[in-house]
């Protein structure tokens, strides 16, 4: 049996979501306290899993007629996750609640439930060790973020948003469902089981040919999900949801499910040619790329989309050089200081009411704790030392550069670069200096701190930014007691492998020093660019060129469809009617000869049709 903590966590967020209308209706007071005494019994829940991490434990019971079983694992990597998602749930619906207030008055029934069932299904995505069960959650997940990013369903660039990430990720979708099912009939027996299909995949009992396809097609899902290239492309887009919901879902767990998803099947797909190759180039690659778009940005929110593209693509990077706690621990971080950055995001758009940092400036002075915790933020994704994504990024660098992969490691370093050179450009823009004339001065001139509703759980965030560091003996201990990493690594230890290992450090470094000079020369970089690098710059802004060539892909194919059906309907379609057509005028133009008029031969023909009905009688009978 399952104990009921590992239940609870997932169906008290379900549960909520499905009472968010009813209760709703007594009144504004009961959906808050609803979804925040949910949020929170949740987080409490997902923190209690700590205490019953164990190697190898899977708990189950019999699903759907005992023809599927419910199975959560017990291992650090499906705990720690549950515990992001709870964690960061609970504050960032904290955040919502006076976020949405200010923000809107329309189906705030409908926005709590949605985040709610989310919350609950990513839970039930990391814990189950059931690869169908996993799919199950997977798209409860896909359909929340659709219906999440087209909240505002009034706006079209929200609706259309929302269909965008639900086609692009579904092409992931496709791809993992594919592999789940090649898994499923190629192993003996059949079985969902992840632990059994690991058990099979090292025993080499699974066909090489069946899991070669099963890798890759699993890894598309996880392309989709996590937004790598070349399905990057609805997450920009994406940010037309609700800012709290860019920060939960877009930045702190749900972009994080592919990256989950791929650390979770490693083990049974590393022995395939090329699948950890690959892992590793389309994760630097796509943090190369998403880093130059973030950098030519002006919408904060974008800017933010990209770096969380380029983020993911450091974990995928890590996984592909064999660096799972690496990886998971940037995860971690990233989860704390993106959540952080969106949020602060969400009270400077709230404050002077637009998405332009051209438009902004100043706004330190008139909100000051945003600013310092933006700064925060911007210091842990920059790997400033002594923030969380120092640590582990460079935990990163030293695991590409001990599997001897040293070319995607200095691309690596160069997209850490450029995560420097956009995290201070939005802080500069946003807080320094004076305030832009625009046309949201009257806005800009009436902005203020964010209510302490908005900035408390942003204050909290900003916190785990600069401490969350020093849980990497706990991080570590976990994942080896639980078989997924081979050698401890304490807080002492992990300070001093990172001054012991120099070529990590020099990345860390240069990175930095990258980074930094081109924040200092960004205005003699930008006209530089805009008088030599105009067309550059513009595929830069464009997304280079991937929407482009999808919407061309689209039209064709929408072209070719309808080249088809109007070929159909023309030669076959109109064909076979006037075969018809013609068959029955001839048929009639052929039986109009007989009826002449005469009197004679229609006595004459009635008789000889009654001789010969007489005659096929006689014969028959």
């Amino acid at each position: 049996m399952i104990p009921y903590a590992y239940l609870l966590v997932i169906a008290i967020p379900i549960l909520a979501a499905a009472l968010m209308a009813p209760v709703s209706l007594l009144g504004r007071g009961f959906r808050h306290g609803l979804a925040l005494l949910a949020g929170l019994a949740t987080a409490v829940c997902a923190i209690s899993l700590y205490g019953d991490l164990q190697a190898g434990t899977v708990y189950s019971t019999p699903w759907l007629s005992g023809s599927l079983r419910f199975s959560v694992g017990t291992d650090a990597l499906s705990v720690f996750m549950a515990m992001i998602a709870g964690v960061l749930g609970f504050l960032i619906i904290a955040y919502s609640v006076k976020y949405m207030e200010l923000d809107t008055d329309h189906g705030l029934a409908r926005y709590f439930s949605l985040v709610l069932l989310f919350v609950g299904a990513m839970i039930g995505l990391v814990l189950t060790t059931n690869l169908l069960v996993l799919y199950f959650f997977w798209e409860i997940t896909g359909v929340c973020s659709y219906a999440l990013i087209g909240f505002d369903y009034r706006n079209p660039k929200a609706a259309n948003a929302g269909i965008k990430a639900f086609m692009i990720t579904r092409i992931g979708d496709v791809g993992l469902f594919s592999g789940i099912m090649v898994l499923y009939f190629s192993a003996n027996p059949h079985t969902f089981d992840l632990p059994t299909l690991i058990n099979a995949a090292g025993a080499g009992t699974i066909p090489s040919g069946s899991l070669a396809f099963a890798a890759f097609a699993v890894f598309l899902g996880a392309v989709g999900k996590s937004a790598q290239v070349p399905l990057h492309v609805w997450l920009p887009d994406a940010m037309e949801a609700p800012t709290p919901i860019s920060a939960l879902i877009h930045a702190a767990t749900m972009v994080n499910a592919g990256v989950y998803l791929t650390t979770r099947v490693y083990p049974i797909f590393q022995a395939v040619p090329h699948w950890a190759q690959t892992v590793m180039w389309i994760g630097v690659i796509t943090a190369g790329l998403a880093g130059l778009a973030a950098v030519v940005q002006s919408d904060l929110k974008r800017l933010l989309a990209y770096s969380t593209i380029s983020q993911l693509g450091l974990m995928m990077f890590a996984i592909g050089t064999g660096g799972i706690v690496a990886a998971q621990f940037h995860l971690l971080s990233h989860a704390i200081f993106k959540a952080l950055l969106f949020l602060c995001a969400g009270s400077v758009i709230h404050a002077v009411g637009s998405r332009d940092i051209n438009k902004m400036g100043g706004l330190g002075k008139k909100m000051p704790i945003t600013a310092v915790c933006f700064l925060v933020g911007a210091c842990a994704l920059s790997g400033i030392p002594f923030f969380n994504g120092f640590w582990s990024k460079d935990m990163i660098f030293a695991s590409a550069y001990e599997s001897g992969n040293y070319a995607p490691f200095i691309l690596a370093v160069i997209a850490a670069g450029l995560t420097v050179a956009y995290a201070f450009k939005a802080f500069a823009a946003v807080f320094l200096g004076k305030p832009q004339q625009t046309a949201h001065d009257e806005a800009h001139g009436h902005a203020g701190e964010a209510p302490v509703g908005m900035w408390l759980p942003v204050a909290l965030l900003a916190f785990g930014a600069l401490v969350s560091w020093l849980l990497i003996g706990i991080f570590s201990r976990a994942y080896v007691e639980t078989g997924l990493a081979a050698t401890h690594l304490s807080l002492r230890e992990m300070i001093k492998e990172t001054l012991a290992l120099k070529p990590a450090l020099a990345g860390s470094v240069c990175a930095l020093c990258l980074g930094f000079l081109a924040f200092a020369g960004r205005r003699a970089i930008a006209s530089f660019a805009r008088r030599f690098c105009r067309p550059a710059v513009a595929c830069i802004r464009g997304g280079f060129g991937f929407d482009t060539l999808y919407y061309w892909i689209r039209d064709r194919i929408i072209g070719a469809g309808k080249f088809l059906c109007n070929g159909f309907d023309d030669q076959v379609a109109d064909g076979f009617d006037r075969i018809i057509v013609t068959g029955f005028r001839g048929l009639s133009g052929a039986l109009s000869r007989s009826h002449t008029g005469d009197l004679g031969l229609d006595v004459l023909g009635i008789m000889v049709g009654l001789g010969l009905l007489i005659l096929v009688i006689f014969v028959v009978g």
